[in-house]
């Protein structure tokens, strides 16, 4: 059986014999008594792919044996995306295959001319699996609320928590968009809703690059992440001393499929050029 890191590598290596642009983005994830780090994403702009490349794409999805109606969607909706993204976890069971298509591009451009700004738009589309069994497979939608106020958000955060009923990390959520509120407007900020067919998970993504947090800056929080988690103090300490200066992306969270409270940090976003 193959290791998780023989799975990522394999992902990684494929993406690389592309030779195309792309950026590289890690995350780590952390949840009662576990810390998951092992986790990445490959985003490529379509862009930047030549034309004779598309079919690699295709190729990759079933070299990492996506499931076959999840490739009959993919192809669907592929020319729609203006991005694709690769993404790997290993989770706290088994390691995970994801593919994301990113349909920002077909929105961004009118989207603060419209009537209603705040109406909620279809951002990505991810296809996820099991890389040991490929019969575990999960479709999700990631809605976008483009220029939800923050007040908005907060209210989001509360119907996602249960507010009372998962206080904790409710509150973790709210006082990280309360230091985010002093650094950007909330027209800078991305704010997402995850959602999956017949199971409860929900939750969110809220990406606040723009703000140029750092990992260090937000270290009170993330004390008080891994306190709720009762995650040993020397496995987080060890993680994150490697990390703190990388540049915050996104924070992501709220109820798994089995309705457990997790929370999720993206950082350190970075461009790699394998072209030749």
């Amino acid at each position: 059986m193959e290791k998780p890191d023989q799975i990522g590598n394999l992902l990684l290596q494929l993406i690389n014999d592309l030779n195309v642009k792309y950026k590289f983005e890690r995350s780590f994830k952390m949840l009662q008594k576990t810390l998951l780090g092992n986790r990445f994403l490959l985003i490529i702009e379509k862009d930047d792919i030549r034309q004779d490349l598309h079919e690699n794409i295709f190729d990759i999805c079933k070299k990492i044996h996506m499931p076959e109606e999840f490739f009959q969607a993919f192809n669907a909706n592929y020319p729609d995306a203006g991005c694709v993204d690769f993404g790997f976890e290993e989770n706290e069971r088994t390691p995970v295959y994801k593919i994301y298509l990113d349909f920002g591009a077909k929105w961004i451009k009118g989207i603060y001319t419209r009537p209603n700004k705040s109406q909620p738009l279809l951002l990505f589309l991810g296809f996820k699996w099991d890389a040991l069994d490929n019969t575990k497979c999960y479709l999700t939608e990631y809605t976008w609320y483009p220029s939800l106020p923050f007040e908005g958000i907060y209210e989001k955060l509360g119907n996602i928590f249960e507010s009372g009923k998962y206080s904790k990390p409710f509150q973790i959520a709210n006082d990280f968009l309360d230091i985010v509120s002093r650094r950007i407007s909330h027209e800078d900020i991305h704010y997402l809703e995850v959602t999956e067919k017949d199971n409860p998970r929900r939750s969110f993504d809220i990406n606040i690059y723009k703000a140029g947090l750092r990992l260090k800056e937000i270290y009170p929080l993330l004390l008080r992440i891994y306190q709720h988690y009762s995650i040993p103090e020397n496995k987080f300490h060890a993680f994150y001393n490697e990390i703190r200066t990388k540049i915050f992306g996104h924070f992501s969270g709220g109820l798994s499929r089995e309705e457990k409270d997790f929370l999720t940090l993206y950082f350190g976003v970075e461009k790699i050029a394998t072209t030749q």
